[in-house]
């Protein structure tokens, strides 16, 4: 069994700098401009992910002028930190820092490495296995296309660069340019809002999840420009894809109902080929974790509106969501908090029993189609209009499902100020009165315990994302969890 700190090492940042400049970048004339980790996720005691971002250069460097300020950089924090949903673990805090203004190369580009370890030895031979017969056919030079992965038996880790993945083996040929030309231009029509023909395909990578998903932005160049567009492409595993085109595309139907309360991107098609869903672009940028901003307050009533929509839509599907698997889940969470914080342990133990406890007796609620991950940061806003995206988990569910998880998701994991915290407590009412003055038959008996079981969940990505500090993030997340389900609706 390999350690975590020995998979840390060899996973880290020094060991993949030490890979790139003695295995990735010798015979070629690119530089090494810098290496910053992304993302960090911990599945113990099966596995552990760490992304990074490599930056590299080439001919001639460009000097900053003597009095440039000093630069900090932007990181888009992922919900990891803030709001990450309890079943999605791949994300963790992006590490900003500060720096003077430095030489700059007249070619950059910046690749994405991905570093996967693997503690049991069995579990080691099973999958690198299949990373070879998922991706043996590629190349050998990340510098030249997509390449198989390198693989590291005495420390039992791989690395690979995106947009080769081994379990989204058809990711490589959706982020090809060429490729995906080809297949715009023989769904023109379907993609295109206005007539014309797409000269070029620009692929940029929107959002990776490795081994989960990827989401990548493609920008359509036409003749003439006046048709030109944006739209998404979702990669997944398992022909999920389908399922999302057929939700969608009755969720979109439901939309143009809503008189604005729902509004959401276009379906544009499945291609199963590639396991790829394309939908339209929507206006806006996603809502940010600062509770005290204008939009932030407008958004989270639009959510309640937006949220009664879909559960009286009545749009059919088999996916269940049943409060029991998520109970459970926290349950086998358990032994994993034993091992890496004994104090969030004993928190989440005596939880999971109150939850139990509470349970019984308690009737279940109306089952209703619902939106599945439910987080303010869902929404984007532009001008005051709100779009929902991200309905990979739609499903049937009681009536507090979605209910629960956004107002867990309120509540800031590491507040910054007071301000924080009040704003949270004040946009959990508006969010709850908004909805039951839409839905005044709602069934919401179950409201505190769904509410706290995202609270737990929370924490339990905290403690997956290993961020600095999240002990403390965590065990706080716990004791609200506890204090919610004692308490009746604001």
């Amino acid at each position: 069994m390999i350690t975590l700190g020995a998979i840390k090492a060899a996973t880290g940042h020094e060991a993949v700098t030490r890979y790139l400049e003695e295995v990735v970048l010798p015979g070629s004339d690119w530089n090494l401009v810098k290496v910053r980790r992304r993302t960090v996720r911990l599945e113990p005691p099966h596995a552990y992910w760490a992304s990074y971002g490599v930056k590299l250069g080439r001919g001639e460097l460009v000097y900053p002028e003597p009095d440039a300020e000093p630069v900090l950089e932007e990181t888009a924090v992922p919900l990891a930190v803030e709001d990450a949903p309890a079943g999605d673990v791949s994300t963790a805090i992006e590490e900003a820092d500060a720096e003077l203004p430095q030489p700059s190369w007249t070619e950059e580009r910046e690749l994405r490495l991905i570093a996967r370890g693997v503690f049991d030895p069995e579990h080691w031979s099973s999958y690198r296995e299949k990373v070879g017969k998922a991706l043996g056919g590629l190349g050998s030079d990340p510098m030249s296309g997509p390449a198989r992965p390198a693989l590291f038996d005495d420390t039992q880790h791989a690395i690979w660069f995106f947009p080769a993945d081994p379990n989204l083996t058809s990711l490589h040929r959706a982020a090809d340019p060429v490729e995906m030309l080809r297949l715009f231009r023989n769904h023109a029509p379907e993609v295109l809002e206005h007539p014309g023909r797409i000269t070029e395909v620009k692929v940029e990578l929107a959002r990776y999840l490795p081994e989960i998903a990827a989401i990548l932005r493609y920008d359509l160049e036409t003749d003439p420009e006046t048709s030109a567009r944006t739209i998404y492409g979702k990669v997944q595993p398992f022909n999920r894809g389908a399922e999302s085109h057929r939700v969608m595309t009755e969720i979109w139907k439901a939309a143009e109902r809503s008189d604005g309360k729902l509004v959401v991107p276009r379906p544009l098609g499945y291609h199963p080929e590639l396991g790829l869903y394309l939908q339209s672009s929507v206006a806006g940028k996603p809502i940010s974790s600062d509770r005290t901003k204008p939009e932030f307050l407008p958004g989270v009533t639009h959510a309640a509106e937006a949220l009664a929509t879909l559960h009286e839509s009545a749009i059919p599907t088999q996916k269940k969501l049943p409060l029991d698997r998520e109970v459970s889940r926290l349950a086998r969470t358990l032994d994993q908090f034993a091992l890496v914080e004994p104090r969030a342990y004993f928190l989440l133990r005596e939880l999971i029993a109150h939850l139990k406890d509470k349970l019984k007796g308690l009737p279940e609620e109306d089952w209703l189609p619902t939106h599945g991950d439910y987080k303010y940061d869902q929404l984007l806003h532009e001008d005051g209009n709100y779009s929902l995206i991200d309905f990979d988990f739609f499903a049937l569910a009681e009536n507090s499902f979605d209910l629960g998880k956004f107002c867990a998701y309120l509540v800031p994991s590491m507040p910054k100020s007071w301000e924080q915290s009040v704003a949270a407590e004040e946009g959990r009412k508006a969010f709850l009165n908004r909805y039951r003055e839409l839905r005044p038959q709602a069934s919401l008996q179950r409201f505190p315990i769904y509410e706290t079981v995202n609270l737990a969940g929370r924490a339990m990505t905290l403690m997956w994302t290993q961020m600095r500090g999240w002990e403390q993030a965590a065990e706080a997340l716990l004791v609200i969890g506890m204090e919610r389900l004692k308490s009746r609706l604001p």
